[in-house]
């Protein structure tokens, strides 16, 4: 049977007044809910003693359901701006029930927002009890007697859910004052309460090791460490347990569902997760963050570079731009040569034979650029041996002695592949050469590419292309760019440090930082132990404990996995400040490889030059052969042409035998002549 409250008590006001004054805030919403029939005269004189006391009264009816929206607006809006909202609400048993439930899951609940009921007659009910969730502030006011007003308060007992407890009474006074315990002297000490939390295996936060029976076992971590000290510190146990999709939860859907361990939080259904949780806007949306327990950057990991194939190693000293101008010098420097030597045959018109000087200089360059000792000049000439002498100079110190440095060092210390180090290299060797990006499921790295444009938008489009697009954990994408080469994963640099460190950090790669991260505890919306925890985080990160924590967790790692013997050199420019991200080792070793003896695996490209060159010297031989029988077939077809040149040549010569015989014997002749007149 519903009733309907009709009446306040005679004192009500001036106890309501006592009560607010006693609670600080300077704004209060009187509602009357559907089943009140109170006299005008009350509401009004309520609101007159409040007003002399400066404190300013919303006055709203819940007796239609338009009333009651606007009320829920009013509610939204100071949740969404931060505001104060205190209400005194009075209705009947039945329907304060009614409303802590709509309040309850429309979720207007927060450390700002009290709700006072005013429980007219009788025990408050146990499905009112039943209905208060820890996070909501929740008052109750009740007249056991004329003149006397008890105040119960749910966040007074650190340990007792679903329970009030009276911490305040007025009989012509208020008892004590402020009129509720503040939540720092309530959650100071939480008396032996146990938590349950989920815990995800998550290097180097959490080692969990599930078992059969949906237990786990949580072997260590540094958040492990950093509950285990809040526990200790604020006198409380806990429990983990499995949570069931073992993720942690990125945004709510457009559903109105959250997955992941944070979706239990949102559903307040577990009180705090505490792990590598990074706070994000969609995260805001649904859980509250503590102070920061990391302060980190996001990344992705990729394989180590391989080795450049030693086979083109005798070509690496220089780039390609250079060996074609190193070319032209070779081609060029020849007719430069004899330009220089016949120059002053060519004005003064003298006969020599200008193509045997041009390949006589081309071959004396040839021989000076390979080092080669050569003892036929093309000239003997000051200018020609001054220009031989600059040419050497220039081909032996210049171009070849670099050209040796160079390839002595890379044969000592072998090249390798660019590595893999920004977005904009990582889009390009999606797009061109297979590689494949991958991010833990309902992970904040995953939000980031769903919603982030540019080169994020450009990656997460170019995901879709592949089969396998999320992983459970990140653990499991290290392993995937161990076991597959073309493979990379983005998360936070920390955690991809340490998996590196695990798994030899000579097998991978990590990128520059790409942007900056910040984890910590995830509690509910409203949650008042917040402040609480957030005083002892504060303390444990500006004192440097928790990046000592996080550095005892390197220490643990075997030292087989932190110093194995490298098989791949990760070039990165790293920050190498000893104090960034919270003391952290973030710097990777340049590398460990020593130098390496030359051996004949190093001269594959020597010894390929080589059977290169013996095979165009056969090319040359074979077709000198075949030309010399074409030209030995010719002369066996026309014998008869070949006999008639023979004859005049024959003929040609000894006309020239004669005439040179006639000419010397005409000058013998022509002296003796001379002599005889003369006498």
């Amino acid at each position: 049977m519903c009733t309907t409250l009709k009446n306040l008590p005679k004192e009500f006001p001036t106890a309501i007044m006592d009560i607010v004054v006693g609670l600080g805030t300077n704004t209060l919403t009187v509602v009357r809910g559907n089943t009140t029939d109170i006299k005008s005269e009350d509401i009004f004189e309520i609101m007159c003693i409040l007003s002399e006391n400066n404190i300013q009264v919303i006055n709203l009816d819940l007796s239609t359901q338009e009333n009651k929206d606007r009320f829920y607006r009013f509610l939204k809006q100071g949740l969404d701006t931060s505001e104060e909202r205190t209400s005194l609400i009075l209705c009947e048993p039945l329907e304060c029930e009614n409303l802590l439930f709509e309040i309850t899951v429309n979720n207007f609940i927060h450390r700002s927002m009290l709700y006072i009921f005013f429980w007219p007659h009788g025990e408050v009910s146990k499905l009112f009890l039943s209905g208060i969730k820890e996070a909501i502030r929740v008052a109750v006011i009740t007249n056991p007697r004329n003149a006397v007003f008890r105040l119960y308060y749910n966040q007074a007992s650190p340990n007792k859910l679903n329970h009030l407890t009276l911490v305040n009474w007025w009989s012509g006074s208020l008892y004590k004052s402020p009129s509720l315990p503040p939540a720092d002297k309530v959650y100071h000490d939480f008396q032996g309460r146990v938590f349950e939390v989920p815990v995800l295996h998550a290097p180097p936060w959490h080692f969990v090791s599930y078992n059969n029976d949906s237990t786990v076992n949580v072997t260590g971590g540094r958040d492990d460490k950093l509950l285990a000290l809040l526990a200790k510190k604020l006198n409380f146990k806990y429990k983990y347990y499995d949570p069931p999709e073992r993720s942690q939860g990125s945004r709510i859907s457009g559903n109105g569902t959250f997955k992941g361990t944070l979706g239990l939080i949102w559903k307040r259904k577990a009180d705090f997760f505490i792990g590598d949780v990074t706070m994000t806007w969609e995260r805001l949306q649904a859980v509250e963050f503590s102070f920061l327990t990391l302060a980190d950057s996001g990344a992705f990991l990729t394989h180590a570079p391989d080795k450049l194939s030693e086979t083109l190693a005798i070509i690496r000293p220089f780039q390609w731009e250079v060996w074609p101008l190193v070319g032209a010098t070779l081609l060029l420097i020849g007719p430069a040569l004899w330009i220089v030597i016949a120059a002053p045959s060519l004005w003064q018109h003298r006969k020599r034979d200008q193509l045997e000087l041009l390949s006589d200089c081309c071959w004396f360059t040839t021989t000076l650029f390979l080092r080669q000792s050569s003892t036929k000049e093309p000239s003997k000439t000051h200018k020609a041996r001054l220009v031989s002498i600059i040419i050497s100079l220039g081909a032996t110190y210049v171009i070849g002695d670099m050209y040796s440095a160079n390839l002595t060092s890379l044969l000592a210390r072998p090249a390798k592949e660019q590595p893999i180090g920004t977005l904009q290299a990582l889009e390009e060797a999606m797009r061109d050469r297979g590689y494949e990006l991958v991010v833990e499921r309902h992970s904040s790295s995953l939000a980031i590419l769903q919603n982030g444009t540019g080169v994020y938008g450009r990656l997460a489009k170019l995901m879709r292309r592949q089969r396998i697009q999320r992983v459970r954990s990140v653990e499991v994408g290290v392993h995937m760019v161990l076991s597959k080469r073309r493979i990379a994963i983005l998360g936070g640099r920390e955690t991809l440090y340490y998996d590196t460190e695990r798994f030899g950090s000579h097998n991978f790669h990590l990128s520059e930082k790409l942007y900056t991260r910040y984890s910590a505890i995830a509690l509910q919306i409203g949650c008042p132990y917040l402040e609480t925890f957030n005083n002892i985080v504060m303390t444990l990160f500006e004192a440097g404990i928790l990046a000592k924590m996080t550095t005892d967790e390197y220490k643990n790692l075997p030292e087989h996995s932190r110093r194995s013997d490298p098989v791949a050199e990760s070039d990165t420019k790293e920050n190498k400040d000893p104090t960034e991200n919270a003391g952290t080792a973030q710097v990777q070793p340049e590398s460990t490889i020593g130098l390496e003896p030359v051996s004949l695996t190093m001269f594959q490209g020597a010894f390929c030059l080589l059977g290169v060159g013996y095979f165009l010297a056969a090319v040359a031989l074979a077709t000198e052969i075949h030309l010399h029988r074409r030209r030995t077939t010719r002369r066996m077809i026309t014998p008869v042409e070949t006999s008639t040149a023979r004859r005049s040549a024959r003929i040609i010569y000894l006309k020239q035998q004669f005439d040179r015989m006639f000419g010397i014997l005409y000058v013998f002749i022509d002296r003796a002549l001379r002599h005889d007149a003369r006498e």
